[in-house]
């Protein structure tokens, strides 16, 4: 069974759900609620494959959702396909890995360090190039420790 929904949570009545590679921060709760709740959530490693995979079932993909171009409802039809096949051929793992609080606990202050660190980079590439960055600097210094001292 496919289907797209507007939230995670209208999911709450599966064990097993299987997501696309697109995990955005807005989704983090989300998860962190279902795992919570006992829920197994799988999410789609291979996204350089879509492309490979949308031409591979578009006969199908276009008897099911009417177009074989790029839509909520033909992703979630290809990610069943993929799950189906996986299944038969026994290696599920391959294709999807199976979230875990730790990660969806770990992932958003990660992010966040990622895009600190590299704001950081700049103001300091900046600075040596002579542009006055004023406090932009310590600020953005002690929000990156905050956040590696939260992890």
């Amino acid at each position: 069974m496919f289907f797209k929904v507007d939230s995670l949570t209208e999911l709450n009545d599966y064990d097993e759900i299987y997501l696309d590679s697109s995990l955005f921060p807005s989704m983090w709760q989300q998860l962190r609620e279902l795992i919570s709740n006992g829920k197994r959530i799988y999410y789609f490693t291979r996204p350089w494959k879509w492309k490979e995979i949308r031409e591979r079932f578009k006969e199908g993909l276009k008897a099911k959702i009417g177009k074989v171009s790029k839509t909520d409802k033909g992703d979630a039809y290809l990610l069943w396909k993929v799950y189906e096949l996986s299944l038969i051929k026994n290696n599920t793992h391959r294709y999807f890995r199976l979230l875990n609080i730790v990660y969806v606990e770990l992932r958003p202050l990660l992010m966040k360090e990622t895009l600190l660190y590299g704001n950081l980079q700049r103001i300091g590439n900046a600075s040596m190039a002579g542009v006055d960055v004023g406090s932009d600097v310590k600020i953005l210094e002690k929000m990156t420790e905050n956040i590696e001292r939260d992890r």
